[in-house]
């Protein structure tokens, strides 16, 4: 991700029609964050021939534990969603997370009618809901929590 994506995620993430303003400014604010040097985020934008950013993910390592992942937030733009272009970005985020060891991909998300198509997407994919906290976000907003396994964990290393 490099700076002149900054506006074209803003504005898809205000296009996508399923964020309140203050989820829009958090992730804004991660994304500030990168951009500044943080290394508690990754961020990959999926762009098109002409470099436009059609969408993004944003996941880094959770923190104290040995090889747990987080995705924050991954988004299409609605006129590229159901293309793949979302798969491709969990793709290459799996693929970065088994080359660095991770045991498991963690996602939250919320049990709202506007996210069953993120929840459909997760399970899709191969996650599995593990957590439902009732009333969480907001009364009848509960916060699910979604995990994907990659691999055993490591017990030893050998010489």
């Amino acid at each position: 991700m490099e700076i002149r994506d900054r506006e074209e995620i803003e504005r898809i993430l205000s296009e996508v029609r399923v964020f309140l303003p203050q989820e829009i400014e958090v992730a804004l604010e991660v994304i500030d964050s990168y951009l500044s040097g943080s290394p508690d985020y990754i961020i990959k934008v999926a762009v098109d021939e002409t470099d436009r950013a059609l969408g993004y993910i944003c996941y880094g390592k959770t923190p104290l534990t040995d090889a747990l992942w987080d995705v924050y937030w991954i988004v299409v733009g609605r006129d590229f969603q159901g293309k793949g272009i979302a798969s491709r970005l969990m793709e290459f985020m799996e693929g970065d997370l088994i080359a660095n060891r991770a045991r498991a991909i963690m996602v939250e998300t919320s049990s709202i009618p506007e996210y069953k198509p993120a929840r459909d997407f997760y399970v899709r994919r191969g996650f599995n809901e593990v957590c439902r906290i009732e009333d969480f976000y907001a009364e009848g907003n509960d916060k699910l929590i979604y995990r994907k396994n990659l691999g055993k964990s490591i017990s030893h290393f050998k010489n």
